[in-house]
């Protein structure tokens, strides 16, 4: 590998700041852009003739050690070598390509592959800055045709690099711009994922690989482990290391899936890509499905539910309908999955249950609900809400924008109304989401109305403000016994969700 003797001087403050710590600043420029140590002789070419460099514009650094960046000659500087006349080309060249690089310490060594169109280049030049596209830390020609270069003595820091072709007839376009990080003092203002996530257990040993994200390097891994996809109620914890395996010991039985994030300075990543291992077999029978709710278009029937947070995996689910609460009389069927639709259903009241199944045995029912079916039976009560943020609109939204540090306030109101001599007496609502983990919230009272409260900043948030599905259900319950249920997202009910800031955004 071929060592230049050219080497970057970067600004050693690039004061970057991470992710929830306030707006980001660039690095300073450089005051010395490039130390250059003269190829042999006891003292510098003061002319540019054939075969030689002009070093007009060198800073009075001494003959070993001279210092380009003299202020009367500008914020680039390009060392120039006269070609042979005979030999000149008449076309520029093409880009060059798949620059790459790697970082020992302070040094970063540069590849890339030469150009294939136009004529060959005569030399390179490296262009380095504090975002993609920018010239803002260096700019320089390596003077050579080699494609590859050590530049030494890099401060810590995140740059993005690019080369360029040059011979007589111009400069070509910028290769692929290459992120690289020097040292681990600089935070990083986003990670990424890991990637390639596997596991394998050994009796109650549960081995995780995944492999380094690109870009920034992460100081640290979340592991996230939940009892249903994307939920993280068993586990959520930092390993400390950047080492990309993990073992855990002990693990009770039961199926968990798994995820992992990368995380630096406060910064955190998506997750991987989630698994599901197995360890053990479970040896008692599933908690009960949550959030049962059902709803009818003409003789067509949607059920659905939640599978139970915790405890041992169910297999499958039992649905029971009756004609009075309770009852199973009009059917028991097995689902697999968390819904189910019917057509044709006949005209009529059920009362749903659905219960969790695995293989030592069924679970206690779910909460029940009243299904009516065609016209049958008159409505007496009709449940329906409405969502409000209070801190950026007065309106009625389908969004929620979390961006205090204090806490920011969703407030839900019922406009639920009985028909006839009838009246509402109680409202309970139930309201999930996942922020860091999976949130559930609840309240049963004689107010129409619930708030709930969180803070900026946590796990998963982001300054753009990432939006995450809000679910939420409202059962009414009026002074005969009568209930009625509405969800977000079903029938008339708007979908609805939150966004997750970081403080400051």
């Amino acid at each position: 590998m071929r060592s230049h003797p050219v080497a970057f001087v970067i600004a050693t403050s690039l004061g970057l700041v991470a992710c929830g710590g306030g707006s980001s600043k660039l690095p300073n420029a450089p005051t010395t852009a490039l130390r250059v140590t003269p190829d042999s002789g006891t003292s510098g070419p003061t002319t540019s003739t054939p075969g030689t460099v002009s070093w007009s514009c060198f800073a009075n650094g001494g003959l070993t050690h001279a210092a380009l960046g003299n202020a009367s000659c500008g914020a680039r500087v390009t060392i120039l070598r006269t070609a042979s006349a005979t030999a000149a080309p008449v076309v520029a060249p093409g880009a060059p390509s798949a620059l790459s690089a790697t970082v020992s310490g302070s040094v970063v060594t540069l590849t890339w592959t030469a150009p294939t169109t136009g004529d060959p280049p005569t030399s390179y030049l490296i262009e380095a800055g504090s975002a993609a596209g920018r010239t803002d830390i260096a700019a320089f020609d390596t003077g050579s045709t080699a494609t590859t270069l050590a530049v030494f003595n890099v401060p810590a820091g995140t740059y993005f690099v690019r080369v360029r072709g040059q011979n007589s007839a111009g400069t070509s376009g910028p290769s692929n711009d290459f992120q690289l990080v020097v040292g681990g003092s600089t935070p990083c203002a986003s990670l990424s994922a890991p990637t390639g996530l596997a596991g394998s257990v050994t009796g109650s040993t549960v081995s995780l690989t995944w492999t380094t994200p690109s870009g920034c390097a992460p100081t640290s891994y979340v592991i996230q482990a939940g009892s249903g996809p994307g939920l993280a109620n068993l586990a959520n914890f930092s390993t400390g290391s950047t080492a990309t395996t993990f073992f855990a010991n002990g693990v009770g039985q039961g199926t968990y899936f798994i995820r992992v994030l990368s995380t630096a300075n406060g910064v955190f990543s998506p997750p991987s890509n989630e698994i599901s291992v197995v360890v053990g077999t479970c040896g008692t029978a599933p908690n009960p499905p949550l959030n049962l709710r059902a709803s009818a278009t003409g003789s067509t029937v949607t059920i659905a539910w939640d599978p139970p947070a915790t405890g041992c995996a169910p297999t499958s689910y039992l649905l029971e309908a009756g004609s009075t609460s309770g009852a199973s009389n009009v059917a028991v069927a097995p689902v697999n999955g968390t819904s189910l639709t019917a057509a044709g259903v006949s005209n009529g009241t059920y009362f749903l249950r659905v219960s969790s199944v695995n293989a030592v045995g069924q679970s206690a029912a779910s909460n029940e609900v009243t299904l009516v079916v065609g016209p049958m039976a008159p409505t007496t009560l009709v449940a329906s809400f409405q969502m409000f943020d209070p801190s950026t609109q007065q309106a009625a939204t389908d969004t929620c924008r979390i961006t205090n540090g204090l806490g920011s306030t969703c407030t839900l109101q019922s406009t639920s109304f009985a028909l006839g001599t009838n009246s509402i007496v109680s409202y309970t609502w139930s309201v999930q989401y996942t922020y860091g983990t999976a949130k559930t919230l609840t309240q049963t009272s004689s107010s129409p109305t619930f708030s709930f409260t969180d803070n900026c900043g946590g796990d998963g948030s982001t300054s753009d403000g990432v939006a995450q599905p809000l679910t939420v259900s409202l059962t009414v319950t009026d002074n005969l016994g009568t209930t009625a249920t509405a969800t977000s997202g079903v029938g008339s009910q708007v979908p609805l969700k939150i966004r997750l800031f970081t403080c400051g955004s």
